[in-house]
């Protein structure tokens, strides 16, 4: 008996909990029964929900699909551009830079140039000069010269051989025509001695060349 007390309490026992689960499960039934005909209705909704949410976490996870990932590439596209044109004006404008210092260089060297050669010639036309005016001094052209004053005291000779028309004569200084010495060679290359206080005069004879 004992043992069949104990087994009805334990058979008891488990049906009072069946019973309880029953009780409480009809409780949440009762209870959601009013939400009953919208859960298919908050499913979609939660699931579009979701849907969305999962769209826009990828769309927020790559920002390089976004309109201002792509202006901000133009942007920095456009720079980039400006900013090697800018370079390469700067190079130009170095390399202009460079070739101008060396023409400016070139025609400096050049002005250095031109005035050594300008000194060179301005030496050599001092040294023709005075040539000239030495060779002037030892030689008299036609015309009537004085001794020592026009022309050097000594020994002249014509430089290239006279015409039948060449006259020379030697006069005393301040005397109108007092004839010392004359002579009308009619060829050759005739000389004369002069000396101070005497005028020479020379008609068609050439140039006479101090000896």
């Amino acid at each position: 008996m004992a043992f069949y007390f104990g087994t009805f309490r334990f058979h008891q026992r488990r049906g009072d909990k069946r019973d309880l689960r029953r009780t409480r499960t009809s409780d949440r039934r009762n209870r959601l029964a009013p939400f009953l005909p919208w859960l298919p209705v908050a499913a979609l909704v939660v699931g579009l929900g979701l849907g969305v949410a999962v769209g826009v976490g990828a769309s927020v996870s790559d920002p390089t699909e976004s309109a201002e990932y792509r202006a901000v590439q133009a942007d920095l596209r456009e720079m980039q551009a400006d900013l090697d044109f800018a370079r390469q004006e700067a190079a130009e404008a170095k390399a202009s830079l460079a070739l101008y210092h060396v023409r400016e260089q070139e025609l400096v060297d050049r002005s250095t140039a031109l005035d050594q050669r300008e000194q060179a010639l301005a030496t050599r036309e001092q040294a023709v000069s005075a040539v000239e005016a030495q060779m002037a001094a030892r030689s008299v052209t036609e015309g009537t010269w004085t001794v020592g004053v026009d022309i050097e005291p000594g020994t002249y000779r014509t430089e290239q051989a006279v015409g039948s028309d060449c006259y020379w004569a030697i006069l005393r200084t301040g005397s109108n025509g007092d004839i010392v010495d004359n002579d009308i060679p009619g060829g050759g290359f005739p000389s004369v001695t002069l000396s101070v206080g005497q005028d020479f005069v020379n008609r068609r004879c050439g140039t006479f060349v101090k000896q």
